[in-house]
């Protein structure tokens, strides 16, 4: 996944610093430009053969990205090609993947506090209805679709701040060649049940794949969880979905926020009639999010050892050792996770995050409940006045405990 070969010092007037990520089309690097600001330059090897048509879509790619401008999506700074080398030039985000967050959760058994992840839904949202609803120079229409809104493709920057990566899959509906039907793109478990089958798709795709992940961040659960060890049977689950309805686990979100969210996860496209700009709004309207940043802000902080830690060592030898901290890998391979819960499961929390931590608290933030080293079927649960009450498993042994004591007592006085 990461060569070992060293990278490139320069390239078209930009200090290579670091290699963030490589693949069969190419690879990323951190870079700073002669202004001294830090860039992120995604490259394409050279165009050869059948490579060419990767090249025509990666041009294609950047025409795309270049439009958008947008505070919540990462901007293309340039756009060149040299010595059969082409790049695209991004904004470099100092943060991390939403997708890393949620794994840390997950880990922990916890989920986001309801104000961090409303905010970056709304956030998400903000940016796909500017896209959505792009207009070209001379003011026609052309709807620009992301068809990957995944964690992975979310970036969170250190200040709480939320920006959506990656448009290179976008479509500018009545401008780029129709997509090739049956030739499915996408993260699995974070597509459209019609992208899923290959179809062709439009903004509801998008609309779909937020309102995935505005259950997520509501329930701490994948929304396709029981499936994520069999890729077959997630994309079976994909295409034809029997996603619980968010009403059914959180019955405590406002009733408006539930009825929008129902409706952008509607399987049938032409039924899910709900746009990205007016489920932010709903999401505006019926929740608080104003503290959102802040908090998301502090959660960062306090857990970045742990998520930084998480970042595998750089595979270049000669990287400068003052750049190896600098940037997080934005994709990572997805982790196995374990069967869907229950509806009656009870949902993941995370207490609300404090202003001000002391040291030896913070690893109480996002960190499960105390757990004892016993089985829990052994333990039983204490009522509110600390008396211990049995259930299930835990009865029956105390059951047949007591009937053998009996028994024992009777023997001994038989004698």
């Amino acid at each position: 996944m990461f060569p070992s070969e060293a990278p490139p010092r320069t390239l078209e007037g930009f200090d290579i610093l670091e290699r963030l990520g490589a693949g069969a089309a190419g690879e990323v690097f951190l870079a700073r430009s002669r202004g001294g600001k830090l860039v992120a330059i995604k490259t394409l090897a050279r165009a050869q053969g059948d490579d060419a048509r990767a090249a025509a879509a990666f041009v294609r790619e950047a025409s795309v990205c270049a439009r958008l401008r947008h505070p919540c999506i990462v901007e293309v700074r340039a756009f060149f090609e040299e010595g059969g080398v082409t790049a695209l030039v991004f904004e470099y985000v100092p943060g991390v993947a939403l997708a890393r967050v949620l794994r840390l959760c997950e880990a922990r058994g916890v989920r986001l506090p309801d104000h961090s992840g409303w905010h970056i839904l709304e956030r998400v949202l903000d940016g796909l209805a500017y896209a959505h609803s792009f207009c070209d120079d001379s003011g026609k229409l052309t709807p620009i679709v992301h068809r990957d809104v995944s964690p992975s493709n979310v970036l969170l920057d250190w200040n709480g701040g939320v920006k959506i990566a990656d448009f290179g899959i976008a479509k500018v509906l009545g401008v780029s060649p129709t997509t090739r039907l049956g030739l499915v793109k996408g993260t699995p478990g974070c597509m459209a049940p019609e992208q899923a089958r290959g179809e062709s798709v439009n903004e509801r795709a998008d609309v779909y794949a937020a309102a995935l992940l505005a259950w997520r961040l509501a329930t701490g659960r994948l929304p396709f969880g029981k499936h994520q060890k069999d890729e077959m049977e997630l994309l079976r689950a994909m295409r034809h979905p029997s996603v619980p309805t968010l009403a059914a686990i959180r019955p405590d979100l406002p009733p408006l926020l539930l009825e929008a969210v129902s409706r952008a996860l509607e399987p049938d496209p032409e039924r899910r009639t709900i746009a990205a700009a007016e489920l932010a709004d709903v999401v505006r309207s019926q929740m608080d999010i104003q503290g959102g940043p802040g908090e998301l802000r502090r959660l960062l902080e306090l857990r970045r050892p742990a998520l930084e830690r998480a970042v595998k060592p750089s595979a270049d030898a000669d990287a400068l050792p003052q750049t190896r901290n600098l940037t997080q890998r934005y994709e990572e391979a997805a982790l196995a996770f374990d069967e869907q819960p229950p509806l009656d499961a009870p949902t993941y929390e995370a207490h609300a995050l404090p202003s001000e931590v002391a040291d030896d608290a913070a690893d109480e933030i996002l960190a499960p409940d105390r757990v004892s080293p016993l089985p829990p079927e052994l333990l039983g649960n204490r009522s509110s006045s600390g008396r211990l009450r049995l259930r299930g498993p835990a009865m029956v042994l105390a059951v047949f405990v007591g009937m053998v004591l009996l028994a024992a007592a009777f023997a001994a006085l038989m004698r």
